[in-house]
């Protein structure tokens, strides 16, 4: 009986061990197959908080398309060998022989090790530390160790507290209306607008940029960078409300519970709270992924629409969900109606919305698309193009538009794989969308404006007509001023290194209530 589950035992810890070593590397090849590069710090960020509110088609997809392989290659390869570890059988007399000669040995009499065994672990061990290797070139581990168990001043160096700052309202406040597109890139403009294709995939954006207000890196309409901690939406959503990236501390904040995200930060949702504004954010998904509901609530007590909402108000099903939740044309539907009500209201407003449909991968093909290219992508993007040019039209139709300034930028770079290889091989450099439209303050350059997504909230309020003092807030800078940015500063390669590394006054100020 012993000597039976002492088996099952042996055999389990080597299925365990070549069941953990695929598992790792097929996941990993699916997570950057399926997201493209990913960041270390985007994936422990996403190990750190609930999964709720993520697409279930992942997780299909996953199940149908990675787990058998991981199953079937973990069960073939422990059949293997145990077939080629298997003990042999030794005729009667012959065993009596080696028992009588080798009980003598202490290795024997004590440990009793059976040699097979031993050769069958050490192969999958072999087979695990392969696996581990592996995965920490892919993932650039070594590096992110490094960083993590390095030091970087810059954020304490150049973060400005806007609880310290003189921001003055001005007299007549305005509304705000941002829109965030998600994986909105300047690439797909043409390139007689430093865009990547001779033929602009969002024509109705790229107009938009030239008809108002947008900074560029370049002397076309090349946007703004993503920089380390901005790159996903969560992050991309923390930069351009606080000026600060969203840094993971491994044994830090878990931004998904409800106590805190971010706690030591304070931005624009808590600026136009003081300002009297009603502020409202709508997405098309669960507003839970990423803690995103924790950022705008704890943040701004944004009041927040997302798919369970329109579940809950009967605007849609459970069986109506498609996507991420409910597609953009819906969304867009919703927000005329919400903005409407608050323009009704005594009191100026800030609303916040988040497309889904250009969400990678391949986007989320609607009954408006049309087939102008032959990648499926690029015709979700077109089609997100001509919807966004139309919600801002309807916008400028309504009385309230007057006094109202709104804002469009991509959250960050889209994740579409293998998109983007033909021009980035040919260095082409990748920037996001970011478009100022009824501004009340005139810019004092656009063009060569060395700029990053975590310039957008002190640019917002100078939009808005705010006065800041020093035209700095967190480690932005105002756009529309003359104020040199980090990028600027130290140069793009140096504050990407630098926001790599680990801050401790990032983790003491901000993290921690």
């Amino acid at each position: 009986m012993k000597k039976t589950v002492l088996g099952i035992i042996k055999n389990l810890l080597i299925l365990l061990i070549l069941l953990f070593s695929f598992a790792l590397v097929f996941t990993i090849n699916w997570a950057y197959d399926t997201f493209g590069n990913l960041t270390l710090e985007e994936i422990v960020f996403n190990l750190k908080v609930p999964l709720q509110g993520t697409n279930k088609d992942f997780f299909v997809d996953y199940i149908k398309n990675v787990l058998p392989y991981i199953l079937g290659l973990t069960i073939g390869t422990f059949i293997i060998l145990s077939i080629i570890f298997k003990k042999k059988k030794i005729k009667p007399k012959k065993a009596k022989r080696m028992k009588e000669k080798t009980t003598s040995l202490v290795i024997y009499k004590k440990f009793k090790i059976n040699f097979r065994y031993l050769l069958k672990l050490t192969t999958c061990i072999i087979i695990l530390v392969c696996s581990v290797f592996y995965c920490s070139h892919k993932t650039n581990l070594v590096e992110y160790v490094q960083f993590q168990l390095s030091n970087s001043n810059l954020i304490e160096d150049e973060y400005v507290d806007p609880r310290n700052t003189n921001i003055t309202a001005p007299e007549n406040k305005r509304n705000l209306i941002y829109i965030y597109l998600e994986s909105m890139e300047a690439t797909y403009f043409s390139k007689a607008n430093g865009g990547a294709y001779e033929q602009s995939i969002i024509p109705e954006i790229e107009q938009l940029a030239v008809d108002n207000i947008a900074f560029s890196n370049s002397d076309t309409l090349k946007g703004s960078y993503s920089l380390p901690g901005t790159t996903w939406t969560s992050g991309a959503m923390v930069a351009q409300t606080v000026a600060l990236p969203l840094k993971i501390a491994v044994d830090g904040n878990n931004y998904g519970s409800y106590t805190s995200f971010l706690p030591g930060a304070y931005g624009i949702g808590e600026i136009l709270q003081n300002q009297g504004y009603n502020q409202y954010l709508m997405v098309g998904s669960d507003a839970a992924f990423g803690g995103r509901s924790n950022l705008y609530r704890q943040h701004g007590a944004f009041e927040i629409f997302e798919v369970n909402t329109a579940i809950y108000e009967n605007k849609m099903t459970e069986e109506d969900k498609v996507w991420w939740g409910f597609e953009d044309s819906k969304l867009f539907e919703y927000a005329k109606e919400k903005i409407t009500l608050l323009a009704e209201q005594d009191k100026p407003f800030n609303f916040t919305m988040l497309t889904a449909d250009t969400h990678h991968p391949n986007g989320y093909y609607c009954e408006k698309c049309e087939n102008k290219f032959a990648e499926k992508y690029f015709n979700v993007l077109a089609c997100s193009s001509k919807q966004v040019a139309e919600f801002v039209n309807w916008i400028q139709q309504q009385d309230f538009y007057e006094n109202t300034t709104i804002v469009i930028a991509g959250d960050h770079l889209s994740m579409q794989k293998n998109t983007f290889d033909p021009i980035e091989q040919n260095g082409y450099d990748r920037t996001t969308v970011n478009i100022f439209i009824n501004s009340v303050q005139n810019p004092v350059n656009t063009k060569n404006r060395g700029n990053s997504t975590l310039d957008m909230f002190p640019s917002t309020l100078a939009s808005m007509g705010y006065t800041i003092e020093g035209n700095r807030l967190g480690i932005g800078t105002n756009l529309f001023s003359d104020r040199e940015t980090i990028v600027t500063k130290y140069g793009i390669d140096k504050v990407t290194e630098e926001l790599s590394k680990n801050s401790r006054f990032y983790n003491k100020q901000f993290l921690y209530e």
